[in-house]
């Protein structure tokens, strides 16, 4: 027996492992209960709406009752982020303080996304946040042009401003752009320095001077909020009329208006060199002209009030006038004759000449403005006044209060007085329209979370068993302020809002009468958008969201799931699935005979040809094995969050017994190889195991799916002293959850719940005895966004299927470069440079995975496992004579290698008590009673770590922490002979990881009798390669200590 056991140890594909990392025989191997959820209990519809000019009652996180699952998760910790509803951005909208209450910091539609520190899950609620008012406000002074001046920190004012003589306009940015009914006035300390229109805003600012100009704003609360800017005004030219620079060259002078219809107007002139009232000027006929001097103003002030001798009703334009300045001095300027040009203003119409929108349900003020800016008096009327109506007017100002949706025209009448007698007048007439008000808009589907990635939708569904054309129809929501719900449907015929497709070749919109309806043509992301049309009048931004659209079927069960791919559809999970059907009952007992199980079970399975070497098989005479496989996913699936679990078929264990029954078909992984004594047998390598998912056909994408090889409650135990416990040996027999044999995409996923969670070796129906064609063979496979979790070995394995077989001469063959020459940095970190070599990677590199921002944790030996062939001498040697080792020649040799490219934030979240580290599933032994003696075999892991820590550069690979020693499962390259798959982490972001290359020849040093027989022995039988881990240590920031413990 001794020779037995010795010969399997020299055999052992993961030698290293055991003589490292691995305890064999362990009859337990937990792990704390990991989280499975996350609910928001009290969410209610999912939208919350607040006004922040009346949040006085806070909302708390408490409020919301945030909750992870299962109540016996032993990580309840969770985090928030916080996003903008419809684009997906952060966001600062809102903050979580330290009381727990949560802060409104602006308007807007942000989405509070709670998720689990352990696994992920997650639930969202959204925060509507508008205001009824004006919060705060910057003054904002334009020029002529709509340039915007520059406004300082004032002195003794709030703001101050460098600007030169001539026309601007002051008014407000005002916080938050949605607040309804801002009542703004506009003053000036000096009249004769600065005039300002009270209503309009607009500043003529003729004189070099300074003055000082205010805008009032009534607040959300009912304040009078004043800012004043300091004007300090000056001259671009000698002269100047109305603002504008008079020039000495009559051929290239500035233009000022006049109205028609009047026979009086008053020019403004700075000069500078005028130092009395000998101002002239001349250029229409019988007119007079009157200069007075504005000391209020500036010592360069002057008015000159012209009189007409009768009235210009016609338009001119261009009359050359001259400017004498104490008698020598001459300037000149053009004056034009024109209509008055009107602006109407109000919140949400700053344009002054469109059409004038107002808010349904509210009141808002309204003012005009004239130019040239005269004394003109108003009166203002409207014209259906079912739609609106006017509450209150006073000259250039007007209060119109909205009363229904609508149409109708608004009139405002002015008239120029002189002594009495009505010089002109006429009617403004403005398109008054009255729209439904959205404060925001969002779409249904905004509050809710969908797994890891997007929702998606489908044109097909499952109806009596057949494929029928499916709508989706969704709602539209605009967020209130003020009533008894904080939504209101927007209805059809959806007033003003416009939607768009961001691809109208994948997705078209259309709108019924009972929501928005998707048009799903083809395949794709698509991002559908509904506008106001009026939104950027008013701050609203447009409701925006982003899915996957599938020109595939929903389906809702196991039996619409197997239809659906034998159909070759795209594939949209609608329920969670279970594959097969329950054949036990609670307490695991079967519900139908031993024989009637069998039949059932194997009527949800279907075996494939085992891809793994199976010459063992073969050396012993037998055919080709088989593994099960529960379900092949033969065209996309997008998951929508929910899950398909093999539980009904991987998982027959007993309640009571805690037993595998003969019936069942998942009972572990078939042999690499293996000694049989009596038929039994009594140690084994394992190889290839049963799957639950398997992907073969090029180009599938599984996407937002979670995929178990067993249900998480199937796992939880309860230790000695009443703790829940997650037991990793009862996934022995489940099987790997996920295998890919092709090219694939597999993003936003969770694969959890498997001896594998998932599995990569290789493309299938390879003739391994053939001939390698690298180009055709080699797999691509990226794993994008995913949570890779819970397995009883290794999360994700990553290894080919084929390799260059050894002989006695040379177990262990290596691979060469176009010249013939070894490449001999297998083995080691070196051997990573070889991913840079177009030859080796053109030629042997058969598996090619990306592993891209993804997570994995709760592993019993590693994450991430890259294995090679085994080639121990004793794999091609004869038996001896010993009939338990027959088949055991021919074995060795080595594989061609793997490429494993970490990309982005990968996080091997897998840091475990060092005494719960198992490897006894990867060398199975079924040793007698009366074989005990052997029990050196029984590996003392804790105290060979504790021996190896001792070698220099070692020390940190234990953390000890709290009386307890930890190990950190990051990625293992393992095997018997030459390992020459690599890593590439040029795009990596996650914190670095260290390597170390162990021989573990390091053992033969040990006082312990045991450890120095290893330590002796193994090398001899395993050869002299180094293993090499990439992993966190005790120097590591994420280490033991910052994971949870």
């Amino acid at each position: 027996m001794k020779k037995i056991v010795t010969a399997l140890i020299i055999v052992l594909p993961l030698v290293f492992l055991i003589a490292l990392f691995a305890i064999t025989s362990v009859a337990s191997v937990s792990a704390d209960i990991p989280a499975n959820g996350l609910v928001i209990n009290n969410k209610g519809v999912g939208v919350f709406s607040f006004d922040l000019a009346n949040y006085q009652n806070k909302m708390y996180e408490q409020d919301l009752g945030v909750e992870v699952l299962p109540y016996m998760a032993k990580n309840k910790k969770y985090s928030l982020k916080v996003t903008d509803a419809n684009t997906g951005e952060e966001s600062s909208i809102v903050t979580l303080e330290d009381d727990g209450s949560f802060a409104l910091h602006d308007v807007g539609v942000a989405k509070l996304t709670f998720t689990s520190d352990d696994g992920g899950y997650s639930d969202s609620v959204v925060f509507n946040v508008g205001s009824s008012g004006v919060l705060s406000y910057k003054p904002v002074l334009l020029d002529n042009a709509g340039n915007a001046i520059t406004l300082l920190d004032g002195d003794d004012t709030d703001f101050k401003a460098n600007i030169t003589a001539g026309s601007y306009v002051l008014s407000g940015d005002f916080y938050p752009s949605t607040a309804t009914n801002v009542r703004a006035t506009y003053k000036t300390a000096n009249g004769d320095a600065i005039k300002i229109n009270e209503v309009s805003g607009k500043i003529n600012a003729h004189f070099e001077t300074d003055g000082i100009v205010s805008i009032i704003v009534k607040d959300a609360f009912g304040n009078d909020v004043e800012k004043t800017i300091k004007l300090n005004v000056s001259r671009s030219g000698d002269v100047m009329i109305n603002g504008r620079e008079a020039s000495k060259n009559k051929n290239d002078t500035s233009t000022v208006t006049a109205p028609l219809g009047t026979t009086s107007f008053t020019l403004y002139i700075d000069s500078k060199d005028a130092e009395s009232d000998d101002i002239r000027i001349s250029g229409a006929k019988d007119a007079e002209y009157t200069v007075r001097k504005l000391s209020g103003a500036s010592d360069s002030a002057y008015a000159i009030d012209v009189a007409l001798a009768e009235a210009v009703n016609s338009p001119i334009e261009g009359l050359l006038y001259t400017i004498r300045i104490n008698s020598s001095s001459v300037y000149y300027f053009k004056l034009s004759f024109a209509d008055y040009a009107f602006s109407v203003y109000s919140f949400g119409n700053s344009d002054g000449n469109a059409d004038l929108v107002l808010l349904d349900e509210t009141t808002t003020q309204f003012s005009v403005s004239s130019d040239p800016d005269d004394d003109l008096s108003f009166s203002w009327r409207i014209d259906d006044e079912t739609v609106a109506q006017i509450d209150e007017q006073s000259g250039k100002y007007c209060f119109i209060s909205a009363i229904a949706s609508g149409k109708t025209k608004l009139h405002i009448d002015w008239q120029k007085i002189e002594n009495g007698a009505v010089k002109s007048s006429g009617t403004i007439t403005r398109n008054l329209i009255v729209t439904k008000p959205y404060t925001s808009i969002m779409f249904n589907e905004t509050a809710a979370s969908h797994g890891l990635g997007k929702l998606a939708i489908a044109n097909q569904k499952f109806e009596n068993g057949s494929i029928v054309s499916a709508e989706y129809i969704t709602k539209l929501f605009n967020n209130v302020l003020g009533k008894d719900t904080s939504q209101e449907e927007i209805a059809y015929p959806f007033e003003n809002i416009v939607f768009k497709s961001s691809n109208d070749s994948v997705l078209s919109v259309d709108t019924t009468a009972n929501g928005v309806k998707f048009i799903v043509k083809d395949t794709g992301e698509v991002t559908v958008t509904a506008e106001w049309i009026y939104g950027e009048r008013f701050g609203v931004k447009p409701a925006s969201f982003t899915f996957n659209a599938v020109n595939g079927t929903y389906v809702k069960d196991y039996d619409e799931l197997k239809k659906a791919t034998a159909l070759g559809k795209q594939i949209v999970l609608q329920e969670d699935i279970y594959l097969g059907e329950k054949l036990t009952d609670e307490q695991g007992n079967p519900l139908y005979s031993e024989t009637e199980t069998t039949q059932k079970l194997l009527s949800h399975v279907k075996k494939i040809k085992t891809t793994s070497d199976y010459k063992y098989y073969t050396n012993l005479g037998q055919e080709q094995p088989d593994v099960y496989v529960c379900f092949e996913f033969e065209n996309d699936v997008f998951g929508n969050g929910h899950f398909i679990s093999a539980e009904y078929i991987t998982n027959l264990r007993g309640a009571l017994t805690d037993t595998v029954p003969a019936y069942a078909l998942f009972k572990g992984p078939l042999n690499f190889v293996a000694a049989n004594m009596g038929g039994i047998d009594v140690a084994s390598v394992k190889a290839q195991d049963n799957i639950s998912f398997l992907v073969r056909k090029n180009g599938i994408v599984l996407d937002n799916l979670t995929l178990a090889g067993c249900d998480d409650d199937s796992l939880y135990t309860v230790d000695d002293d009443g703790n829940s416990k997650l037991e990793l040996t009862l996934l022995n027999e489940k099987g790997t959850t996920l295998e890919v044999m092709c090219d694939a995409t597999v993003r936003n996923c969770r694969i959890k719940n498997g001896r594998t969670a998932m599995r990569v070796f290789g493309r299938n129906s390879i003739d391994a005895t053939g001939t390698v064609n690298a180009q055709k063979e080699r797999i691509r496979v990226t794993i994008d966004g995913c949570r890779l979790h819970t397995a009883r070995e290794f999360i994700l394995k990553v290894g080919t299927n084929r390799y260059l077989r050894g002989n006695a001469a040379n177990l262990a063959p290596s691979f060469t470069d176009a010249s013939g020459k070894a490449y001999d940095k297998h083995n080691t970190s070196a051997c990573d440079e070889y991913a840079n070599d177009d030859y080796f990677a053109n030629n042997y590199i058969l598996t090619d995975v990306t592993l891209k921002d993804s997570v994995l944790s709760t592993s019993g030996l590693f994450s991430v496992g890259m294995e090679s062939h085994f080639s121990g001498a004793m794999l091609d040697m004869p038996t001896m004579g010993l009939n338990y080792l027959n088949g055991w020649d021919g074995l060795a040799a080595t594989s061609y290698p793997a490429r494993l490219r970490l990309v982005g934030n990968v996080i091997l979240d897998d840091w475990k008590e060092l005494a719960q580290v198992d490897s006894s599933t990867l060398i199975e032994v079924n040793l007698k009673s009366d074989q005990q003696g052997l029990a050196w075999l029984e590996l003392n892991i804790p105290e060979m770590l504790k021996e190896v820590c001792k070698k220099a550069g070692y020390e940190n690979i234990i953390s000890r922490l709290a009386g307890k020693e930890y190990v950190h499962g990051g990625i293992a390259f393992y095997g018997g002979g030459k390992n020459y798959s690599v890593i590439d982490t040029s795009e990596y972001t996650f914190e670095s990881m260290k390597q170390y290359l162990v021989n573990i020849g390091v053992l033969k040093g040990s006082s312990d009798s045991n450890l120095k027989m290893q330590g002796e022995m193994l090398p001899k039988a395993a050869g002299g390669e180094n293993f090499r881990f990439v992993m966190f240590d005790a120097s590591s920031k994420f280490n033991a200590a910052s994971n949870h413990y």
